[in-house]
Formats: C-alpha cells, structure tokens, sequence
C-alpha cells in the first residue's frame, strides 16, 4: 500500500511539474491537485478533486474528534484515580473483559462520560476554529513531533517490560490468511494519503529533488508503522484479538506513561483541529463557490457544522477503525488511486506516449481502488 500510494502520489508530483512546464509564461500557479485536474482533463474534474477533498477532509475531522473525546475521557479518569491516590501502577495491559461487571460508580462515573467529552471539547476547540489565518497553530503543531518521539519511546519501554509474546503455532488468534484483510488496505489507504496536499507541501522545495523527497517520508511514515505496530502486536501479553483499534485503550487509565501520552496527544490534536477547519473552508469557500473565506459568517457556519458531526459520530458511533478503513478506501478509490491515473493517462495521450501496457497497468490500479472500497461492506 505504501508503495501503490507513493506511485500514484509522485504522478501528482510530476504531472504539477509537467503543467509548470507548459505554461511558459509562469503566469498560472500550481496550487492544489484540482489545479493540475482543470488543466490536463477540465473543469468538470477540478470541481470533483475538491470535492472528493472536502470528503476527506470531513472524515479526517471526525476521526480526531473521536479521538480527542477519547483521549479527554481517559485523561479525567486519569486524573480522578491519581487524586485519590488508588493509582497502581501495572504492566498488563487492561482489557475490556477485565472490568468487573458490576462497578461501583461515583458522583464523578455518572457526569464523567463518554458521552459527554465530546461536548465538552467544544469550548475549547470551536474559539480555535474562527481565526482568520492558521499561522500561529502551525507554528504551535510544529512541536507535536515531540508526542510523536514519547509514542516511539513508549512503545519500546512497554516492548521491553513485556517481552515477546508471539507464538504462531500455539496462538489461536494468529492466522497465515483472514477475509478481514481488507480492513487493514483501507485503513492504510488513509494512513499514506497526502494527495490532496502533496502540491503545496513540496512547492518550496527544489523540483530536481521533489520525487526523492516524497519517497524519503514515504520510507519514513511506512517504517513507523511497522515499528507501532509490529512492537505493540509480537510483545502484547494476551489475547491479539483484543488489541484495540487505538492501542492506547489497552492501557490502564493509572499507568501513567500512557497519561502522558494522551495528554501530548490531545495536545496536538487540539492545534491540528483548527488546520483542517482552515483548510476545508478554503476549498468549500474559496474554491467551491468562489466567496471570501475569511468572513464571519463562513468561519462560524463551517466550523459549527464540521464539529456538530464530529460530536454526534463521536457520540453515537465512536467506531474509529471503522471511519478510518471506509473513508481511507473511498478517498484512496477516488483520489489516491482514479483521479491522478486518470490526469496521468491524459497527458500521455496528448504527448502521444500512451502505449497499452502503461493504459492497462493504471487500470488496474484503478480497479484494485474500486474493488478495495467495495471490500470494506462485506467484513
């Protein structure tokens, strides 16, 4: 998949070169994808890229409320356990099935739910959304490498208490094949997608060295993924099946290496927020009906209908695999893997260099994009 989507991601690359190089005149500037789109196919694809983009953009914003609410709720009850002093500290991940069924609960249980940090998030997060431009979060964001650093860092302390828990022949959960494999290509579908912003990330950078670049993070990204997920999967002590889709969930709220992850976490999440609003609402607003995005009225409308979805699906379908898998395969079928062959195919044709075996190669492409989306109806 990280190969597939650094493909079709460097064709999105090349070809916002190739446009630069037609207009000689240096008087069209290369912005988004839908740049590209209106010039080597149309207008009609142009105003398709953005929308396919505003798409992604909205999933991508549920996702982080969903897991904003979840990391806020963990954080509180966190907090409540170290106040009271009965934190104790374990190695053992804690499971779902280790809850005891009946808990006592607590003035604390009956306001503190989950059903209410999602409302929660929104006095602070909404006031973030109305600023004009997002330089300050970007700055700010910048630092949230450092919560990517602590995860790494985690995951090797956590590694290293427990050891390898990894036997294939004796490990009822552990299967050479499953039908479920889909999940895992659509949820990674998402997890290499940058096509919708790859154009303005790498314009400030040299041309000769764009694609070399792009491959290096590519690298980069895929190689922490496996070091995640492979650390947490071979060294986790119990049951595979168990795993959550955010591992975070397995540990206990009293561990707090975990709280100081979901603590840096949030954090980031919380000045990223506002960049997707940013960005959503200059595609919606600027590119999609042409009116000026830094109004009022644009910024309140926008940011209160995206977090008004985020707040219901993180209510009443907070199933963040299950968003993430459907909305990276729909985003990889139209985005990451239809609409750059499609531009690709077009310029080859008008260079007249569009030969069968390269028209087919990216036909399949396309097809394995449509078959990948249908796949995750039918798990």
């Amino acid at each position: 998949m990280a190969a597939l989507d650094f493909y079709t991601c460097s064709l999105i690359v090349r070809m916002a070169q190739a446009m630069r190089e037609k207009q000689i005149d240096n008087k069209v500037q290369v912005v988004e994808f839908s740049d590209v789109c209106r010039y080597f196919v149309g207008p009609k694809f142009a105003k398709a890229t953005t929308v396919i983009s505003l798409i992604t953009l909205l999933t991508a914003a549920i996702a982080y409320w969903i897991l904003m609410s979840g990391f806020l709720f963990e954080i509180g009850v966190s907090i409540r356990e170290f106040s009271a002093d009965n934190a104790t500290a374990s190695n053992i991940p804690q499971l779902n099935s280790s809850i005891s069924a009946t808990p006592k609960l607590t003035a604390f249980d009956s306001i503190w739910t989950k059903k209410i940090t999602p409302l929660l998030l929104v006095a602070v997060v909404f006031p973030l959304t109305l600023f004009k431009t997002p330089t300050f979060f970007t700055k700010l964001n910048s630092a949230g490498v450092v919560s990517i650093f602590y995860v790494i860092a985690l995951v090797a302390v956590k590694a290293a208490e427990w050891g390898l828990n990894f036997n294939f022949c004796k490990d009822p959960t552990l299967k050479d094949f499953s039908l479920r494999f889909p999940a895992l290509t659509g949820t990674m579908t998402l997890g290499f997608f940058l096509h919708n912003a790859v154009i303005a990330m790498l314009n400030p950078s040299n041309p000769a060295t764009r694609i070399r670049d792009l491959g290096i993070g590519y690298i980069l990204v895929l190689i922490t993924y496996l070091y995640i997920g492979l650390g947490i999967f071979m060294t986790f002590p119990q049951n595979k099946g168990t795993i959550e889709d955010n591992f975070l969930k397995n540990f206990p709220s009293s561990d707090v290496v975990a709280f100081v992850a979901r603590c840096g976490l949030l954090l980031q999440m919380i000045t990223t927020f506002p960049l997707l609003i940013y960005i959503t609402r200059l595609q919606f607003v600027r590119s999609l009906l042409g009116k000026d995005d830094t109004l009022l009225f644009w910024r309140i409308l926008l940011g209160a209908v995206i977090i008004t979805i985020g707040v219901l699906m993180a209510i009443f379908f907070p199933n963040l695999g299950t968003v993430l898998r459907i909305s990276g395969s729909l985003s990889g079928l139209a985005f990451a893997f239809t609409l750059p062959c499609v531009v690709y195919l077009a310029y080859l044709r008008r260079e007249g260099k569009a030969t069968h075996s390269v028209v087919w190669s990216h036909v399949l492409i396309i097809a394995f994009g449509f078959v990948n989306f249908l796949l995750q109806f039918l798990i």
